[in-house]
């Protein structure tokens, strides 16, 4: 099980033009699995075999790979079969970093990608962030003033 307690996943999806152009309710399923799945991290790319997501559907193995065929060719996601690795396109723009300790798990999360080419868009999309464009050290310097002022006592905060 993921050790996340929440995902965002927006009520604008059921009107996203993307999302209502999937012909079927197996896409719409799997993207919304893509999204949400104990498997989901904060980059937006995961390795996912096909076993697991086939037990956790229920679906067999020619159903699950139309499904994700077909989310590939809308370009909601992207997979690269050499590695098993999904991920979820625009995902920065939907769920970008909240904080400095957020953006750097992202990051970490990015550089682990086996597939050059999901890391190098996982990659792109974090720079478009706020978060993308910050050198380490000035998230690392983010990171502990935030610990520094949640160790300190309010009433010393408020002076």
């Amino acid at each position: 099980m993921s050790g996340r307690e929440w995902s965002k996943v927006s009520p604008a999806l059921w009107r996203s033009p993307r999302f209502l152009g999937l012909q079927g309710s197996d896409e719409r399923l799997l993207l919304v699995y893509y999204m949400t799945g104990d498997h989901m991290n904060s980059s937006g790319c995961y390795r996912l075999p096909d076993g697991y997501a086939i037990a956790d559907l229920g679906w067999t193995l020619e159903r699950y790979r139309t499904a994700r065929d077909l989310l590939v060719a809308a370009g909601l996601i992207s997979f690269d079969r050499a590695t098993e690795e999904v991920f979820v396109n625009r995902w920065f723009k939907h769920n970008p970093p909240t904080n400095a300790k957020h953006a750097k798990g992202a990051r970490r999360l990015i550089n682990k990608i086996d597939s050059d080419d999901l890391r190098l868009m996982a990659e792109e999309e974090f720079c478009e962030t706020d978060w993308g464009g910050q050198s380490e050290q000035v998230v690392n310097s983010e990171i502990s003033n935030h610990s520094r002022l949640a160790n300190t006592p309010i009433l010393q905060r408020v002076r």
